[in-house]
């Protein structure tokens, strides 16, 4: 029989019927791998939620916060002193000049000064009786401790607490870096402790025959030489600390303080290497000591003073806000 016949036949025993279908299921060739696809959508699902979690967190500041500015902001008790709003750090286009007596910036409503005493005429005097040292008479030292030692203030009396209008700043317009939400036409503090400030300057005549630069270099100045209010803040803007102090007429007590004070800040200068200046503060009421960093401010009565709560102050606050990265 051939192969043909035998096909035939079978295929009529089994009637005609088509053999059935196999039931497994069809198995692709080659190996098998990761979803690739719905990973990588996945990951990048991720990576879009975290880039809008970040945007929001710094909504309203435009750029990651500095150190300097987390240290300006931070109200934790812990810190020494009083805190008080940044005021920003805009420079007065204007330098200081006591020929052309120019008014500081004032003190804002409510912010305690000495009424009594009124740094326009206070300039005009110094002015009128010639204030440019004599040739070959030695500057106030920036960078020495002076030897003169603090005494009674002349003609101050106590004043009481008062108040000042605010009015725009009359050393010029202030330029860069105003911090928006904050008035930057006074001052928030006494001494201040941030806002408006007078820009480098290179013997400065402040009268008494004393030439100074601003800001002020760190040490102890004589009685007699006042930093002018508008370059407070640049100090504090360099990491330092300012302390002042005023005494009324004939108050020895308080005159002995200001000795024992001179020598705690001299120490600090010297050995602690902190960025401190202390001056005779006429903006103080009398009888007032007065501590000033940025954002925080510590003032007492000089019968009040205890040399732990200076300490404390100056070397928290020496350094803590860095704004050019002077303590580096």
């Amino acid at each position: 029989m051939s192969r043909e016949q035998r096909r035939v036949d079978r295929k009529s025993q089994r009637g005609g019927a088509t053999p059935p279908s196999s039931h497994k299921t069809p198995v692709k060739a080659g190996g098998s791998g990761p979803p690739w696809t719905p990973i990588l959508a996945a990951l990048g699902a991720v990576a879009v939620v975290g880039m809008l979690v970040f945007l929001i967190s710094q909504r309203g500041n435009g750029a990651t916060m500095s150190e300097a500015a987390k240290a300006a902001a931070n109200q934790s008790s812990s810190i020494p002193g009083t805190f008080v709003p940044d005021q920003g750090q805009s420079h007065l286009s204007a330098p200081f000049s006591l020929a052309s007596l120019q008014p500081p910036i004032p003190f804002c409503p409510g912010v305690p000064y000495n009424t009594k005493y009124d740094p326009v005429a206070a300039r005009q005097k110094l002015a009128a009786n010639g204030a440019s040292p004599a040739a070959g008479t030695a500057t106030a030292s920036a960078t020495s401790t002076p030897t003169q030692t603090p005494t009674a203030t002349p003609t101050r009396t106590p004043a009481p607490t008062g108040t000042t209008a605010a009015g725009s700043p009359t050393r010029g317009t202030p330029t860069a870096n105003v911090t928006p939400t904050v008035s930057t036409e006074c001052y928030l503090s006494n001494p201040p402790s941030s806002g408006p400030m007078l820009g480098d300057q290179q013997q400065v005549d402040i009268g008494n025959n004393a030439q100074i630069e601003l800001p002020p270099g760190y040490s102890v100045y004589p009685p007699d030489v006042e930093i002018p209010r508008d370059s407070i803040s640049h100090l504090l803007e360099h990491a330092g600390v300012f302390v002042g102090w005023n005494c009324a007429q004939g108050d020895q007590a308080c005159a002995d303080v200001v000795k024992q004070l001179e020598k705690v800040v001299n120490n600090r200068i010297d050995v602690k290497r902190n960025r401190v200046v202390m001056a005779h503060d006429n903006d103080l009421i009398a009888g007032t000591i007065g501590m000033s960093a940025w954002t925080r401010v510590l003032n007492f009565n000089y019968k009040d003073y205890k040399k732990q709560t200076v300490t404390d102050f100056i070397g928290t606050n020496s350094c803590r806000v860095d704004w050019e990265g002077s303590c580096n």
